[in-house]
């Protein structure tokens, strides 16, 4: 990792910052509110299982047995988890940690009785402090998400966006920057049970049970495999960039990175979506290598060295490069030459799921990178599809730091994508 000292002057926006709201999610529980407690045999139930392999199974919530006999996955849904985990090798009581995402059971009264239920979206929020908790106190190498409470449980704490459907998430191996650990995510062993007598659902993607069932033990096996944690020192990708507003000096930075005679990733930040209009601009760029990002804003002599660059053999990365190419075209009247790959292009072939192929998604399944566009997002949303929006209120700093993060991570993504789709980023 390049060492870099960000090069840091007085913007030339006329705004000020926008300031950071968003609230870290509080490690204290909040039983009080749900009450979950106050009505089952085994409240607060507490983790089972030895950990001998460090493999943290976090379920979406105990059902009735499990309330009977005060101990995770023991009914149905634990009986076909411990038989799959048996035959990937593995011991579920002897080599994991068992939870769920709510530590009680939620139950509904249906015909005189009681009967088990998804935990809600309030319940897991306000049993989420529990879950992350105990994951820092235990330290697994592996955490394996079974289902969609589950998901939501620990990547809406790590992704900070709404997770959607848990079909964009099972199958992935995401190497959490945070944690240092692995986080699987699959399908609950119920939705399994499920799909054999109701048949499929949204979240099954049209799979029959026996496919489902089969993709199950496969992700299970997949996660049993990963024998270490992800990073020996976890990376800190802001550190890679550099911010210069000086153009002489964003020009000198920009010549360096295309004299290291390796495919470079770029990205533009404009104040519209598309350049078809009379005042439609770039605001900044970015360069990378994949060890150095630098940011400039777009003025002045760097504009230059980047029209040589684009129109030059060097080979070029980028992500939804139909979106440079036309930017390119309409600033510099050049064709952007030697595009060798599009990582938006490359998810859709690695995987046809939606919406999953978007940088931010790809940056934090393949990267372990969490959200970093907090602050500049609100600005760049618009009413319409081709409305101004409100780029230049963003602070410099900040605007040229998010950039360049999306030219290093889209550098960093490709790397990846090549590997798995055996293509050589060799010269």
């Amino acid at each position: 990792m390049s060492d870099i000292t960000p090069v840091i002057k007085r913007g030339f926006f006329s705004s000020t910052d926008l300031q950071n709201k968003q609230v870290q999610t509080s490690l204290i529980p909040k039983c009080g509110l749900c009450k979950l407690y106050e009505t089952c045999n085994s409240p607060k139930m507490k983790i089972s299982g030895k950990g001998k392999r460090k493999i943290f199974i976090l379920g979406e919530g105990p059902g009735r047995n499990e309330d009977i006999q005060g101990r995770p996955f023991v009914g149905e849904s634990g009986q076909l988890l411990q038989q799959i985990l048996s035959r990937v090798g593995i011991n579920m009581r002897e080599d994991c940690w068992i939870s769920n995402s709510v530590i009680c059971w939620p139950w509904k009264k249906e015909k005189g009785s009681r009967k088990n239920r998804t935990p809600t979206k309030k319940e897991i929020d306000y049993c989420r402090p529990n879950v992350i908790r105990a994951i820092k106190e235990l330290k697994p190498e592996i955490i394996v998400l079974l289902g969609k409470s589950a998901v939501r449980s620990l990547i809406g704490w790590l992704w900070k966006e709404e997770v959607g459907s848990i079909s964009r998430w099972v199958g992935w191996q995401i190497p959490s920057q945070r944690l240092n650990a692995w986080v699987c995510p699959t399908w609950h062993p119920s939705h399994l049970l499920h799909s054999e007598t109701e048949g499929d659902d949204e979240d099954s993607e049209g799979q029959g049970s026996e496919v489902l069932k089969l993709l199950f033990e496969r992700h299970l096996e997949n996660a049993s495999q990963l024998t270490s944690r992800p990073y020996q020192t976890i990376p800190d990708f802001k550190s890679m960039t550099k911010r210069i507003i000086n153009d002489v000096e964003a020009s000198r930075e920009v010549k360096k990175l295309m004299e290291m005679n390796k495919p470079l990733s770029f990205d533009y930040e404009t104040n519209r979506l598309k350049p078809d209009h009379r005042d439609a601009r770039i605001v900044c760029c970015s360069v990378s290598d994949g060890e150095t990002s630098v940011a400039f804003p777009w003025q002045g002599k760097v504009v230059k060295t980047m029209k040589f660059f684009l129109d030059s053999n060097i080979p070029k990365i980028g992500y939804n490069a139909l979106f440079e190419t036309r930017w390119t075209k309409r600033e510099l009247r050049v064709d952007v030459n030697n595009w060798i790959w599009d990582g938006m292009l490359a998810a859709h072939v690695l995987d046809n799921r939606k919406k999953i192929t978007g940088l931010k998604f790809q940056s934090f399944v393949l990267l372990g990178q969490e959200s970093y566009d907090d602050v500049v997002k609100p600005f760049f949303y618009t009413e319409g599809s081709n409305i101004e929006n409100r780029i230049r209120e963003v602070s410099l700093d900040k605007l040229l730091t998010y950039c360049a993060m999306d030219s290093l991570l889209e550098w960093k993504v490709a790397e990846i994508q090549m590997t798995q789709l055996d293509f050589s980023m060799e010269l």
